[in-house]
């Protein structure tokens, strides 16, 4: 994806819709599933992902209201679903299934974050987009460790 000219704005348009994209499917998935724990996975998932939206679209508004918090986590790359195939989530997904491809979509969303904080390294824009980085990669872990819980892997 061409980020070179981007603006502020783009960039936050292009998160909220991301955020909302995930927010959808994760709250599609806690309503289906049979599973009572990956039901509250998909809602916690949900929630941070509408906060994060919720937090670019405030941006939107007043893009100097943004502040920028410090994570100083080092939060691991499991890489558990990395080398899997990467498929077209099917509406009969079983539950391993969606979770490796939520993973997935969490690593794209980290690829996509870093990407940005790149492209605004030195400035709080570098710094916030940094951070959104490191909570999909917490998503990814998360599902990650779920699917490996679940299939042995």
């Amino acid at each position: 994806m061409e980020i070179e000219n981007w603006t502020i704005k783009k960039v936050l348009e292009m998160g909220a819709e991301m955020e909302l994209e995930g927010y959808n499917m994760y709250m599609e998935h806690a309503e289906q599933t049979e599973y009572p724990g990956a039901s509250r996975l998909f809602k916690k998932l949900a929630a941070d992902e509408e906060r994060h939206r919720e937090y670019f679209l405030k941006g939107l508004e007043d893009p100097e209201s943004i502040e920028v918090r410090t994570l100083e986590e080092n939060v691991p790359d499991l890489k558990i679903t990395d080398r899997l195939i990467n498929v077209p989530l099917d509406p009969k997904a079983d539950f391993p299934q969606i979770l490796k491809f939520a993973a997935q979509r969490e690593a794209a969303t980290y690829d996509f974050y870093i990407q940005i904080a790149g492209k605004f390294e030195g400035t709080k824009w570098g710094k916030m987009f940094h951070n959104f980085a490191l909570e999909e990669l917490k998503h990814k872990k998360l599902l990650e460790e779920e699917y490996d819980d679940i299939t042995g892997w």
